[in-house]
């Protein structure tokens, strides 16, 4: 019964092992954009905790009781990751009207196919209201995301 008792314990401990997973960091931002000319950078730059070649974006309905997101398909968030440690570009733009929970942007690779943003890399959220926006009303958003 004893060596029944460890056998079991061990395999419980390895299969906590194999199904824990690492994840990336995440950090929250919010932009506020009253035209569609202007492009502003997160204001902190952010350590990419991992080597996944991608990032992921959280788009929040609200961040509280008077944060409301004025995201809608007339008012349009345009985002893309800029990572300052081998040069901004890094993924391509994206648009979103619609809440988004964890979406994944794929990071851009090198000619020869390899990744080129890696842990600790300095990561920083660019974004703008989008040029195909109708509203004249403010475009407010609130999000995480892990680079």
């Amino acid at each position: 019964m004893k060596k029944m008792k460890k056998v079991f314990v061990r395999c419980l401990m390895g299969t906590m092992l194999l199904t824990s997973s690492v994840s990336a960091a995440t950090h929250e931002f919010n932009f506020q954009f009253e035209d569609v000319t202007t492009t502003k950078d997160w204001k902190e730059t952010w350590a990419k905790s991992d080597n996944e070649n991608r990032w992921y974006i959280t788009l929040l309905e609200s961040a509280g009781i008077l944060k409301k997101s004025t995201l809608s398909s007339s008012n349009i968030f345009g985002c893309r990751m800029r990572d300052m440690t081998v040069g901004p570009a890094v993924d391509s733009y994206h648009t979103f009207s619609n809440h988004v929970q964890s979406y994944p942007i794929e990071y851009i690779r090198d000619s020869n196919g390899n990744p080129i943003v890696g842990k600790g890399h300095a990561m920083r959220l660019r974004a703008k209201k989008d040029d195909s926006s109708t509203s004249s009303k403010a475009l407010k958003v609130y999000g995480k995301c892990a680079p």
